[in-house]
């Protein structure tokens, strides 16, 4: 069985693209419609030589599935930051799952490149802005990369019942961050999800409002530990223990600051 290959964006087009992006935002032009961006940056537009075929309804599939998901969550008005957070969640759980979307395709920065500069401009300007660029190129900030990527790591499957998505739903942005942007801890899957069932257990404790810090300091400490310990071949048991007593120290030293703070202006 062949592999259905995805288009791929060339640097050079990438950079063509968010040119003229950033141009036409600057004179209040709309977006350049889908139909035209696909023909005006074919130059760099391409598929792997060979070992797959390419699919044109596969493309527009996933076109369609992904704006009909934006237009459930208010596209293309402005909509509140809570709303967008919807999208991101309900976008993560259609592309971990979509059986269209198991492919090796999508380990490629710049399939994901191609996605958001060109399929699907109009939706990252939406969700976040033209000036960010991160958001089109591919990578860990990549609008829809980073989706796919929480997505199938936070996934604890159909087994769990009701509980199957409670890590992709319960954690902060700030949280999904600490995780997925640090490649020592995101790269290992069962690790992920064991720190996020942390960062769940910890916001149950001390209330969700005080987990930024107490995140930071505590994945800092696991990075650490996980330099000296490789942490992803512990049994679980014992992967939990250390990462509780990560955020069990993180938590005591923001409670330390706090009373120190109260002190003072007593």
């Amino acid at each position: 069985m062949s592999v259905r290959l995805f288009p791929r964006l060339k640097d050079a087009g990438l950079a063509r693209c968010l040119e003229d992006l950033e141009r036409s935002s600057a004179i209040g032009e709309q977006v350049m419609p889908v139909e035209r961006r696909l023909e005006e940056y074919t130059p760099w537009i391409w598929l792997a030589p060979s070992g797959g075929s390419p699919d044109a309804r596969l493309v527009k599939s996933l076109r369609d599935e992904a704006v009909e998901i934006a237009i459930r969550h208010g596209y293309p008005d402005q909509v509140s930051d809570i709303e967008k957070s919807a999208f991101d969640v309900e976008a993560a759980k259609w592309l971990a799952t979509d059986p269209q979307l198991v492919s090796p395709e999508l380990l490629r920065d710049d399939v994901w490149a191609f996605i958001s500069s060109v399929l699907l401009q109009e939706v990252v300007v939406w969700r976040y802005s033209v000036g960010q660029r991160a958001r089109f190129f591919g990578g860990v900030r990549n609008t829809f990369q980073r989706l796919w990527i929480r997505g199938r790591t936070l996934d604890l499957g159909e087994t769990a019942g009701e509980g199957r998505w409670r890590l992709l739903e319960g954690l902060s942005e700030d949280a999904m961050v600490q995780i997925f942007e640090r490649a020592s801890l995101a790269s290992d899957a069962r690790l992920a999800r064991a720190i996020a069932t942390g960062w769940l257990d910890m916001a149950d404790e001390i209330g969700r409002g005080r987990m930024e810090p107490v995140m930071r300091r505590a994945t800092k400490l696991l990075r650490l530990r996980n330099q000296i310990c490789d942490l992803g071949r512990l049994p679980i048991e014992t992967l939990r223990q250390e990462i509780r007593g990560a955020f069990e120290r993180a938590a005591s030293g923001l409670q330390r600051r706090e009373a120190l703070s109260r002190t003072r202006e007593a």
